[in-house]
Parts: structure tokens; C-alpha cells; sequence
């Protein structure tokens, strides 16, 4: 086949009907006209396609179909939320189960397809930059029957902009009817924008952002370490008492940011299935929290700042606004409201008086109760249907515009109470488009799972520098070393968190998190920023803080690079490291797992130099002149 990467376009019109264009070669300027409508493709990457439809007609869906060749790929990152993308990295696996994604409001996910070459960068990227919307991705070639065919030598997708159930947004329009979008290429080994997919990723965030205005607002205190009641307890086994003694041992070790999370009002998600749920009336047990105001008092005099679980759009049978808000419910045409697989309702999207009570719920527990931030949780279980009930109206046509109206509503409302309130997502309602209402992003949920925690919040890294962790927790036979190698992990990527009940670390534990967090706190600078990659394979991470680097070594590498004064960190099992050192001066010290010297300072000769670190440990360069370091 040519080796050119091609185009084709189907666009469908409100009145029925679908029409074809191209196939379009990408890199050359191209038109094409059929029954009145117009395509216009640029020439340079990302391609500008415009489609014109007749005068008074709407465009509800166009599907790009991408073409390239075929490749011996090493990994596929596929359009995902950052979720689950890690079960089809292997491209065998992906050619047979990942022929569908769906970007719909309980998953959006980033229109982009990415397969990295033998070296493992980036040497094929399809994608479609274009407005919030519902979005049907699907795997064409190589298809998969009886056999993987490949003798076809291509790689074809389609991205589908508008589904059959939900239309392109009115919004998505120009005033004429016209929609302009943009096809994002990578391709070829010699792609111009080739390199890791943490970058590639990146570079098309940054490319969405650029595109439609969008920005992200830095909350300097969302960047400061988290712990959560979810990971270590039952949510019946949260109370009053257990938060304050989490909160006095984490503000000891470097923690500021506590969630009281699920189960605050009443039976929480992890309760049998027959326990009918309160969710949606928001008012605190009043065996676990008799005085929850109080309680957010206390932690702030304390010095911390409590955070409250939320799911504003959730309404369970037994809660007391059930009977008031049922009309507001997602259902089917009979109007009988769905519940859901986690055995609660769901309040609509698409009805701006639902919206309306959805950003009540989370106004009132700023004004009512006083809290620092939310966790706003579960818009991933709301159902998966589109929503017809007789009992409302609807004044959108999508889902995810409704999220995205609700989330600005919220955000702009509680910030006129609080102005610095910490706002916790998920990557399920995540990408460029909807981090401007929350003040971090978490890559959930990865209990007792480093690695996947670390995958997961490295891909929303990719788009947002405030990329929370999942809660991570240690267990009995986990050794400070092992403790130290799991929050190396977290900072590798992002903001450390915590589900772990603090009064079973040993005190060597606490002294692990005691010096990580005050490593992070000292180059903060850095942390607010987003991480750079040494390597295609992201096993060398590193922070670039005002005074020096925080280089993150983490497994199976055992080597990397300083320039100017590093703390070198071990994010492995590895006893020893090769560091390169590529500026004059420097000299080092080991440190151990808690950060005490474990040699003297010497300096570092230049050039690769191995030295025997800890797991968990690290080295400290300095800058040094003759045998004085420089402060």
C-alpha cells in the first residue's frame, strides 16, 4: 500500500443520509464537494478538516476513518481515559479486544490512538482534536476472525464524532453550521513529533487547550500530600475519632490534605448489596460523626484541612430526597428511574434543573459544614443509557455537555465561598477539557497496585501536572524500604495519597514519609510543573525544581543522567545506580531509605560513575568548589 497515511470522512446531516469523501492523502491540501457539502483538508499536521453543510442543515456525526501503514509495534495506548489502557498495551491483545472505545460520560476518553515503535517511541499516532463530545472509536484494521489478518498491510481506525445515540453537540458548530476539527498525526520512524507517549500525549492536550481557550488553574495547596478513609477501612468502620488520629500522624509526617471519604452519611458502597443506600441526602451518621462541622473545625486548628466524599449526581432508595428528585432521574421512556449496578439512581445531565441540584449539593457542604475541598466520585457507575423519561425535559442533546455545565456551575459557586477549595476528579471525567473545574486529577482506583497506580496517573500526568495518586497503603510485611520504593513510585508521576491507617506504620515508616514529603515540600517548585521524561520507557522521571532536579530511577533501569544538583532517587530494587554526570563540580552523598547520609561527601569524578544506593535510597549532588559545597 502507500506508505502515505490517508484519510476517508463520512458525514452524516440531521435530515437523514450520509455522504463520503476521499480518500484524502494527509499532507496535501485537498477539497471535495458532494449534494452541497463541502470538505476542506489542510496540509500541515494537525490537519484542519472544516465541513460545510448545506444552508439550515446540522451536521450530527462525522467519522474520520485514518489509515497507515502497518508497523511491528512494541506497545498500543489506546484511546482510553488513562483507566484501563494498560490491559491492552500488547498489540496481539489490543488487535483482539480493544476493537471499541466509547468516550461517553461515565468514561471520556482521549481521542488518540498511539503505537510505539521497537525503540518504544511513538512511531504511529492517529487522533481527532476537536470539542467535547461523545465519541465512537472502533479498530477496523487488522481485523480479527477466525485469524488476525495482516496480510493487508494497514492500520485503520475510525473516531465517529457524534454518535447514533448522542448527535455532535449543537455547540460543536460554527454559527453557519460548519465544523472544523483537526486530524493529529504521528507517523513513520521519522515522524517529526515522535518520542515517548507520556509526550506524544502531552503534546496533544496541549494542542486541545491551544484550540478551544482552555486552562488550568494551579491550587498550590492541591499539590500537598493526601490521605483518604477509604483504602484501610470498611465505610462503617470511619469515624470522628479515627480521622483526628490520622490527621495528628500525618501532620507529623507531612500530610495536609484529609478525605473523609464514602460512608460519611450513612451505608457506604462496600456495604452488602441488600442494604438499601441514603446516598444523595448528604448529612453526616450520626454514630460515626455526631458533629461534623466540629470536626472540620478541630482539623483546621490542627492545621490540616478536611476534604469531603461526594457523588452530587447520586440518589439512593432510602434516601429522604428520593420521592423529590425522582423526577429528575435518569429513565428510560416508561419513566421508571434505572438503578444502577451500585444500587443508586442518577440525576440527569441533560436538565438544567438537575444540574441545578447537583451543584447545590456541592455549595451547601462548603456553607454547612465548612470543609477545605470535595472528592467528587462515581459519574464512571452513571448509567449507560441515554435518557428519555417523560418526567423532565431535556435543553441539551448531550451527556457530556451537561457534565461539563454542572462541573463549571459547581466550581464557579463554591470558589465564591472558598476561593482556594481543592477539588478532587477522577481520569474517568478527566482530559484537557473538564481539569479546569477541579484542582487535581486522581488516577483511581489501584489499592495494593504500585504499578498500575503509577501508569494510571502517569497518563493523566500526560495532561495535567496535578495527577493525584490512588490511595496507596503498605502492608504488614512491607519494610521501610519498600514503603520508601512506593512513594519514589508516587512522586515519580504525582501528588503522593494515602489510604493507609497511619498509627500501624512503624516509626521508621513515618520517618520514610516524613523525609519524601519534606524532599517534595523542599522542591515544590518542580512538582507544580509537569514531569519529563529521560526515556521512551519512563523508567527515569524527573522534576526540575528551581534549585536542582529530583531524577526518579525507577525499575528495571538502573541508570541516568545530572547536569546540575540532583537528588537522585532509587525507585527500585536495584543495590547500585550508574549516574553520568555532565556538569564539572559536582559531589554526591548516599543517602538511606529515610534520608540519613550513609557516606561522606566525595566528589563525582564526571562522566558514568556506579554507586551502591539502596532500594528506596538515593544521592544527593551538590555543586562543590574545591572541597567546600556551595549552599
Amino acid at each position: 500500500m502507500n506508505a502515505a497515511p490517508r484519510m476517508r470522512l463520512i458525514v452524516r446531516l440531521e435530515s437523514g443520509g450520509e455522504r463520503e469523501f476521499g480518500p484524502f492523502v494527509l499532507g496535501e491540501v485537498a477539497a471535495a464537494r458532494r449534494e452541497d457539502i463541502d470538505v476542506s483538508v489542510s496540509g500541515t499536521a494537525p490537519f484542519k478538516v472544516t465541513v460545510r453543510p448545506p444552508s439550515g442543515e446540522r451536521i450530527v456525526s462525522v467519522e474520520y476513518l485514518l489509515r497507515a501503514p502497518m508497523g511491528n509495534f512494541d506497545e498500543v495506548v489506546p484511546p482510553d481515559s488513562g483507566r484501563w489502557f494498560m490491559n491492552l498495551m500488547h498489540a496481539t491483545s489490543f488487535w483482539k479486544f480493544g476493537r471499541l472505545a466509547q468516550s461517553k460520560i461515565n468514561d471520556v476518553k482521549v481521542p488518540l490512538y498511539m503505537f510505539t515503535g521497537r525503540d518504544a517511541n511513538v512511531e504511529l499516532a492517529m487522533g481527532v482534536i476537536g470539542s467535547l463530545a461523545e465519541t465512537d472509536m472502533r479498530l477496523l484494521e487488522p481485523v480479527s476472525n477466525r485469524a488476525l489478518n495482516v496480510h493487508t498491510g494497514g492500520v485503520e481506525v475510525s473516531l465517529r464524532r457524534g454518535t447514533q445515540e448522542y448527535p455532535l453537540p449543537r455547540s460543536a458548530a460554527a454559527a453557519d453550521g460548519s465544523l472544523t476539527e483537526h486530524v493529529y498525526l504521528v507517523s513513520g520512524p521519522q515522524g517529526g513529533e515522535r518520542g515517548p507517549w507520556l509526550e506524544v500525549l502531552r503534546d496533544f492536550s496541549e494542542r486541545t487547550r491551544a484550540a478551544f481557550g482552555l486552562e488550568d488553574r494551579i491550587v498550590a495547596r492541591s499539590f500537598e500530600p493526601f490521605w483518604c478513609s477509604w483504602t484501610d477501612w470498611a465505610s462503617d468502620d470511619i469515624s470522628t475519632e479515627m480521622v483526628l488520629e490520622n490527621v495528628k500522624i500525618g501532620l507529623d509526617v507531612g500530610v495536609r490534605n484529609f478525605i473523609i471519604d464514602d460512608g460519611w452519611f450513612g451505608p457506604g458502597l462496600d456495604t452488602a448489596y441488600e442494604t438499601p443506600l441514603n446516598i444523595g441526602d448528604w448529612k453526616p451518621d450520626p454514630d460515626k460523626f455526631p458533629d461534623m462541622h466540629a470536626l472540620v473545625r478541630r482539623v483546621e486548628a490542627m492545621g490540616a484541612r478536611a476534604l469531603i466524599w461526594c457523588a452530587p449526581h447520586a440518589v439512593g432508595p432510602a434516601a429522604d430526597c428520593f420521592a423529590d428528585r425522582r423526577h429528575l432521574l435518569i429513565a428510560p421512556a416508561s419513566g421508571e428511574p434505572v438503578l444502577g449496578e451500585t444500587q443508586f439512581y442518577s440525576l440527569c445531565f441533560m436538565n438544567a434543573q438537575a444540574r441545578r441540584v447537583m451543584a447545590d449539593v456541592c455549595v451547601r457542604l462548603v456553607r454547612e459544614y465548612g470543609f477545605h475541598g470535595a472528592k467528587y466520585d462515581l459519574f464512571n457507575w452513571i448509567p449507560d443509557l441515554r435518557c428519555q423519561s417523560p418526567h423532565h425535559e431535556h435543553d441539551l442533546d448531550s451527556m457530556l455537555t451537561g457534565l461539563q455545565l454542572m462541573l463549571e456551575d459547581a466550581d464557579r459557586r463554591t470558589r465564591e465561598v472558598a476561593p482556594d477549595y481543592i477539588v478532587e476528579l477522577k481520569q474517568n471525567y478527566g482530559t484537557a477539557f473538564l481539569t479546569p473545574y477541579g484542582t487535581c486529577m486522581r488516577a483511581g482506583d489501584a489499592p495494593f497496585d504500585p504499578r498500575t497506580n503509577f501508569l494510571r496517573t502517569l497518563h493523566v500526568q500526560a495532561y495535567t501536572a496535578a495527577a493525584i495518586n490512588d490511595y496507596q497503603t503498605f502492608g504488614p510485611h512491607d519494610t521501610p524500604q519498600d514503603i520508601a520504593v512506593s512513594v519514589i513510585s508516587m512522586l515519580a508521576a504525582g501528588i503522593p495519597a494515602y489510604g493507609s491507617d497511619f498509627a500501624r506504620l512503624s516509626e521508621e515508616g513515618k520517618e520514610v514519609l516524613r523525609r519524601h514529603h519534606q524532599l517534595y515540600a523542599d522542591n515544590m517548585s518542580g512538582f507544580l510543573q509537569h514531569r519529563t521524561t529521560d526515556n521512551a520507557s519512563h523508567s527515569v522521571l524527573r522534576a526540575s525544581a528551581d534549585e536542582r532536579d529530583v531524577v526518579f530511577v525507577l525499575q528495571p533501569t538502573t541508570s541516568c543522567r545530572v547536569q546540575r544538583p540532583a537528588i537522585v532517587l532509587n525507585g527500585g530494587y536495584a543495590p547500585r545506580l550508574t549516574v553520568d554526570a555532565q556538569a564539572e563540580g559536582l559531589s554526591f552523598t548516599v543517602l538511606s531509605p529515610t534520608g540519613q547520609p550513609l557516606t561522606a561527601e566525595r566528589p563525582h569524578p564526571g562522566g558514568p560513575l556506579t554507586i551502591d544506593v539502596p532500594p528506596g535510597g538515593g544521592i544527593a549532588f551538590e555543586a562543590a568548589c574545591g572541597n567546600e559545597v556551595l549552599v
